[in-house]
């Protein structure tokens, strides 16, 4: 899985470019989350660096039900094929 994220420019208030750093980028995220970045490829790199970000503990149960609603939908969708 690539590691890179698009930032939405709302979590740029203070830098006119983000920076190259993919910790950097979900530490931001988590600023705003569950309001920001639950797609399937956040979720994913959230779940990964999860013990590498700060972040409180309902966030970090948060990550990991979104993770298994996005497990889940891409088996069964892989199922039907």
């Amino acid at each position: 899985m690539k590691e890179n994220i698009k930032l939405p420019k709302e979590l740029l208030w203070d830098y006119k470019k983000p920076i190259n750093d993919i910790k950097w980028k979900l530490q931001r995220i988590l600023m705003f989350f569950p309001s920001l970045g639950t797609d399937k490829k956040t979720i994913d790199l959230l779940f990964k660096k999860r013990n590498e970000l700060k972040m409180e503990e309902g966030k970090y149960l948060l990550i990991e039900i979104y993770k298994e609603v996005w497990d889940e939908k891409y088996r069964k969708k892989n199922k039907r094929k």
